[in-house]
């Protein structure tokens, strides 16, 4: 039976994303990928509060084995509980970095996205579904001290390359999280 994963691209980018597609590729038949577009105006929180209902009603609807959610989209995934998730150099603090790819977005929005990135807790189950990927040479961001803080060293993991992933570090990165997944959560 193959793999279903739903894949959550991030901010600026597509369902068709080099990264969805090298991972097919690399896939192949052991997978089904599920990549929806969700909206790249993230001016407002209820924008931002909409790709999150949007991406629980996929999650519905497919019953994805693993979530991967990519840079924003990693942000997104922490709200899809009950799957193992891996988040790809994932923006789990929009607030200090989305006003310079978003600078529309106002003050009271800003601190309502501030709410809202500190409105789930952090309990056992979710530190046990969590995984982090993350880029050494990320560009824009690195959230990789706030991610082992939160859920740990263990699920920590880290890459030789920038804020986008390529193929061989698909296959040599993303691929053994995936098969400690299939082993662990027996899908």
């Amino acid at each position: 039976m193959p793999l279903k994963i739903l894949y959550i691209h991030g901010f600026g980018s597509t369902g068709n994303s080099q990264t969805v597609a090298g991972l097919q590729k690399i896939l192949g038949n052991e997978a089904t990928i599920l990549a929806p577009q969700f909206s790249n105006d993230l001016s407002t929180v209820a924008q931002i509060e909409q790709n999150i209902a949007e991406a629980k009603k996929y999650k519905n609807e497919f019953h994805p084995n693993v979530v991967i959610g990519s840079s924003f989209g990693g942000f997104i995934a922490t709200f899809l509980n009950g799957s193992p998730r891996i988040l790809i150099n994932p923006c789990l603090r929009p607030s200090e970095c989305l006003h310079n790819f978003s600078p529309n977005m106002s003050k009271e929005d800003i601190e309502l996205l501030k709410a809202l990135e500190t409105s789930h807790d952090i309990d056992g189950e979710m530190r046990y579904e969590m995984y982090g990927l993350f880029g050494l040479q990320d560009e824009l961001f690195s959230y990789l001290n706030l991610f082992k803080k939160q859920y740990g060293e263990s699920k920590t993991y880290t890459m030789p390359c920038g804020h986008r992933i390529d193929e061989e570090n698909i296959k040599n990165h993303l691929l053994p999280i995936l098969s400690e997944i299939k082993k662990i959560w027996k899908v």
